[in-house]
């Protein structure tokens, strides 16, 4: 079976959706470190690894992945009551859980040759070669054309109209389902920029998670 494995708000839904209109099949998975079940930090490991054979790791700066996962927490899941500054800190869901999975999964794909590192800023720079790379990957030889209708399924304003729309219920059910018509923060696709957390985070917040990535060597 071949997987994709992210943390979530890392991008996955983006590129599932070009996946999906190449027809390409895969298994999605975010080896639980899902901010549903919250497991803290030291819980988190690549044993799901065993069940797949090749294995794509789709990563993203952190600082945006956990802004991101912030508003799915808050807007679209439960359980969830503190500041965006609370959540950046949590070893639950905050910017050092996402560091410390991200370079498991890294750290993994230096000793398989059946694994590739693909992150969402290479992504948005590329969308049409780093897309055909990965269907190449998965065993897909596909036409320019072809990309080019994945890469067009996937624009941010298409995919915004298809989810207010009620397409993307149909088709993937509630995980794709519109929350609140009024409130764009409760959508899952939200913003889909890169560097966008420093129009959300304070510069208190945006220091410290500037200091965790730092620290990291990122």
């Amino acid at each position: 079976m071949d997987a994709i494995v992210s943390f979530p708000k890392s991008g996955r839904t983006w590129l599932r959706v070009m996946l999906d209109e190449l027809g390409v099949e895969v298994e999605y998975s975010h080896a639980r470190s899902g901010h549903r079940g919250a497991n803290h930090m030291s819980e988190l490991n690549t044993n799901e690894e065993k069940n797949f054979s090749r294995v794509l790791f789709l990563h993203r700066d952190p600082r945006d992945t956990v802004v991101s996962g912030y508003y799915q927490k808050e807007k679209r899941l439960s359980g969830y009551e503190g500041t965006i500054s609370e959540f950046i800190r949590s070893p639950n869901h905050g910017v050092e859980k996402i560091i410390h999975f991200n370079n498991l999964w890294i750290d993994l794909a230096k000793t398989r040759k059946d694994m590739m590192v693909v992150s969402y800023e290479q992504l948005h720079e590329n969308t049409h070669g780093k897309l055909k790379q990965i269907a190449n990957f998965f065993g897909h030889n596909l036409s320019d054309a072809e990309i080019d209708k994945a890469v067009g399924a996937g624009q941010f304003d298409t995919m915004k109209d298809r989810e207010k729309s009620g397409f993307y219920e149909k088709q993937y059910g509630k995980a794709l389902a519109v929350h609140d018509l009024q409130d764009e923060n409760s959508f899952k696709v939200r913003k889909g920029q890169v560097g966008g957390y420093r129009e959300e985070l304070s510069a208190e917040d945006i220091e410290y998670c500037d200091q965790i990535v730092a620290r990291a060597g990122l």
